[in-house]
Formats: C-alpha cells, sequence, structure tokens
C-alpha cells in the first residue's frame, strides 16, 4: 500500500532504500533522537530491513520527498487481540527536518492504522529532548500518559521518555 501526502508518500520500505539511509544514519544530532547509537552501514541497513519486512506485526514505510527516500515511520508492536499498536518515525535527512514533513507522516499513519488496520490505540514515546515530536503528536490529540523516568541515557546524560496515546474515539470525532 502506497499513503500518499501533498507533502510526502509513504511506500512499503524496500532493501534498495537502505543506501540512501545509512547516508545520515550516523550523523550524531540524528542519534539523539533514535534509539539505536550504534554505528550502522549500508549492508547492516539492509539486513534490518530484511529482518522487520518479514514481521507480522510491524508495518514500515519509507518516507519519500520528490522521489528521495528521506526517513522511514513504522507501526510496530501491533497487537491484534488489544487492537493496539505503537508509532515511530525517524527523518534522516535534516533538510527535510522543520517542513512539516513528521505532521504529514503521523497523519498518514493514524489514518492507516485506524482506518485500514482497525486499532483502537496508538502510542509513542519521546525523548523528553524531541520537542517537536511531542508537539506534533499534540496537535494531533494524543494524550500524555507517563514518563519513563530516565530512560535513555545518551552521552552519559539521562533523559526521561515521555509516553502518549491517542485513542480510535478521539481520532475519530477529530479527524472525521
Amino acid at each position: 500500500m502506497i499513503l500518499k501526502g501533498q507533502r510526502c508518500i509513504l511506500k512499503p520500505l524496500e532493501v534498495s532504500d537502505a543506501k540512501e539511509l545509512s547516508k545520515y544514519i550516523n550523523d550524531e544530532q540524528l542519534k539523539e533522537y533514535l534509539s539505536n547509537v550504534f554505528p550502522f552501514n549500508t549492508f547492516m541497513e539492509e539486513e534490518l530491513i530484511r529482518r522487520v519486512s518479514q514481521k507480522s506485526n510491524e508495518v514500515y514505510f519509507s518516507i519519500e520527498v520528490n522521489n528521495t527516500v528521506v526517513g522511514t515511520t513504522v507501526l510496530y508492536e501491533i497487537d491484534y487481540i488489544s487492537r493496539k499498536s505503537e508509532f515511530g518515525v525517524a527523518i534522516y535527512n535534516k533538510e527535510y527536518w522543520n517542513k512539516g514533513i513528521g505532521s504529514e507522516v503521523l497523519k498518514l499513519m493514524l489514518k492507516y492504522g485506524f482506518e485500514i488496520l482497525g486499532i483502537n490505540r496508538i502510542m509513542l514515546r519521546a525523548f523528553e529532548e524531541n520537542k517537536r515530536m511531542i508537539a506534533v503528536a499534540e496537535k494531533f490529540g494524543f494524550v500524555f500518559e507517563g514518563r519513563e523516568r530516565q530512560g535513555r541515557i545518551f552521552k552519559g546524560k539521562s533523559s526521561d521518555i515521555i509516553i502518549m496515546s491517542l485513542l480510535a474515539d478521539d481520532y475519530w470525532r477529530n479527524f472525521s
């Protein structure tokens, strides 16, 4: 399935996307917002894409802008019984930060999750320093659920992880 917005297109993540993504994944500033802080090369990115594409409870998309892959997004830990999932997004290419792409990606993924997959609850986790992600989530009606205190240590500094969620009822009320 391909999801089209005005600023970007979400396509199923392909092994061929690894070459473009690996150009950016080792950027130190980007690593501040990612869970994975280890060095990655194209081969490792290809292997990761192969692994995740075989999982039945994860749906990964590449984020494309003007025919260029600039990041990835995912609904993962999909629980088809409880109808819940977790959302993730990473815009690897910093040239595309602060251009509304993250907002559009979230909008497209919420539509996919709630309208296509029939999910009831979509959760996200954001490092407390990631003010952009938290603001975008709030804009779409995500509710603060909690804080994982000192859930991450990066460069010797601990930070909390903010946990937020959006329920299908709130989505339908605000976006239908």
